[in-house]
């Protein structure tokens, strides 16, 4: 199962990381404005319309997959209309992370195999 717990709360972004069966596997980065909440989510991969590739979509009963909620590259909030951008790296005073298009793809191969996620608060 994945996890993203979310650690560092600002203004404007959420900062977390992505755990695999208690393993980290990369950083994440959310628009605190646009968030989803905390909960228990499906994931599977399906091609993007936006992006024009495999990634990883999430959804539930109050987050339907309709809503395009996505982990996919990014650095900066502003990458973000509600999906998890993903990292290797973090700045966490500049909201910011890195190596984004190895984890985009680390996400995506690990998440062809694994169909829940869990997101929730640090503590």
């Amino acid at each position: 199962m994945l996890t993203i717990v979310r650690e560092i709360r600002t203004e404007r972004a959420i900062l977390g990381r992505l755990f695999l069966n208690g393993q980290m596997v990369c950083y994440t980065l959310e628009n605190a404005a646009k968030a989803v909440p905390c909960g228990m989510y499906r994931v599977k991969n399906s091609r993007s319309p936006k992006f024009k590739r495999e990634l990883p979509l999430i959804y539930n009963g109050n987050v339907p997959a309709s809503r395009g909620i996505r982990i996919h590259v990014g650095n900066t909030v502003a990458s973000s209309s509600g999906c998890i951008l993903v990292g290797m790296g973090r700045d966490v005073k500049q909201d910011f992370i890195t190596e984004s298009r190895l984890a985009e793809t680390m996400v995506t191969m690990i998440c062809r195999n694994v169909d829940r996620l869990v997101i929730c608060e640090e503590g």
